[in-house]
């Protein structure tokens, strides 16, 4: 994996003044010949999990615990840009359950090349990971990702700001547990996909985002003639951080075309929202939502609408202590009704609902040292009464930058 772009090594002038691209920020970095590197290690849900095989009735606890280590690096060229490098390593243990135990790895590579009016960016990025890909699946499959994109944006301090972005997108999963053929088959697939985007600035502090987005997803086994066409239009708000209410907000309209199966098709309400608000000088409230198609695994639905919303209430207690409660529910709807055989059938509309706790403390001893500890409790009630399930999760954790 590489990204190569022309010019040569000269002095950091870019580090001189601000950066016009986050991946371009050197800040906290040290030196090392011609990169600025950040390493770090971090020890992380350190703990209990009470239900640790999701798509089992019975629940099975065991204790786990997440070791990593990553570097972050950036390589200026003077006032043309730069090349940034980062890798981060993941080693995931259980007590008991050693059949479980697994590596997860993300690599990532963005030239950004400066002109005078437009930056230019390149970038590959590839993540390897064994987790529940979503909501819907219960199996921890190994997902591997690997994403290209091409983008240009313009540059300046007026009111108006362009972006246009190209991708393709590889998603594979692989699996040894029994069963899981169907549900990867049903989701292997690659994506290709346009998108145009325009910021502009209506107030000092806020802004108006206007997003389309076009993309072909080819499923690598089309036998049941999933390969889809998608077209969203998603206007929104951006708040600057200095602003009262932080965050940003989007809401529109995606088309999704099934080319084989025009019976799925669908025109949805889909958005993202993520806003804060201060209360005084030591507390604010935090909200989220999303809403989206989701790739379904079931053979009666090519997908599902997933909806999502969340809000907590976080405290700084001192400077560095701080305190975090979170309530969320979350609905995953099936357009189309399902069937599943075993002992206790099931056929009709699915539904299944989630209910999310959360409580985290977090302690950061300096610039270098964090603690957290937290604790989560998640409840899934289905109209299938097959996959209700509860799980509550215990952990400790701490990450050490260089």
């Amino acid at each position: 994996m590489a990204v190569v772009l022309p010019g040569l090594l000269v002095p950091d002038v870019l580090a001189a003044g601000p950066s016009p691209d986050p991946d371009l920020s050197i800040e906290n970095t040290h030196r090392a010949g011609p990169f600025h590197v950040r390493p770090f290690i971090r020890l992380k849900d350190v703990g209990y999990d009470d239900n640790v095989r999701f798509d089992s009735p019975d629940r099975d606890g065991d204790t786990t615990a997440t070791a990593g280590a990553g570097l972050r690096s950036v390589m200026l060229w003077e006032d043309r840009g730069g090349l940034h490098l980062s890798q981060e390593f993941d080693y995931v243990a259980f007590g008991e359950n050693s059949d479980l135990n697994h590596w997860n790895g993300a690599l990532r590579a963005r030239g950004i090349f400066l002109l005078k009016r437009v930056a230019l960016s390149l970038e590959d990025r590839f993540d390897s990971r064994r987790e529940r890909p979503n909501t819907e699946i219960d199996r921890r499959l190994r997902l591997e990702n690997n994403v290209i994109a091409a983008s240009a944006r313009t540059l300046g301090t007026g009111r108006l700001a362009i972006e246009a972005a190209a991708r393709h997108e590889a998603i594979d999963y692989s699996s040894d547990a029994p069963g899981s053929e169907f549900e990867i088959r049903r989701l292997r697939r690659d994506v290709n996909a346009f998108r145009l985007a325009a910021d502009v600035r209506i107030l000092p502090k806020t802004t108006l985002t206007i997003e389309g987005d076009a993309e072909r997803i080819d499923f690598i086994d089309d036998a049941e003639g999933r390969d889809s066409r998608t077209v969203s239009f998603i206007p929104g708000l951006r708040f600057d951080p200095s602003a009262s209410v932080q965050g940003f907000f989007r809401l529109g309209v995606k088309s999704l075309e099934a080319r084989d199966r025009p019976a799925d098709d669908v025109d949805a309400t889909v958005g993202e929202a993520a806003l804060s608000l201060r209360l005084g000088g030591r507390a604010r409230v935090k909200g989220t939502f999303s809403r989206d198609l989701v790739f379904s695994t079931l053979q009666e639905n090519l997908y599902y609408i997933s909806s999502v919303w969340s809000a907590s209430y976080e405290h700084f207690l001192t400077r560095r202590l701080q305190g975090e409660i979170r309530y969320g529910r979350g609905l995953n709807d099936y357009p189309n009704e399902v069937s599943r055989g075993g002992p206790a059938p099931f056929q009709g509309s699915r539904e299944d609902r989630f209910t999310r706790y959360g409580l985290q403390i977090r302690y950061r001893i300096n610039d270098q040292i964090a603690l957290v500890v937290a604790g989560s409790r998640l409840v899934r009630d289905s109209t299938d009464d097959f996959f209700d399930r509860t799980r509550n999760l215990y952990t400790f954790g701490s990450t050490y930058e260089f």
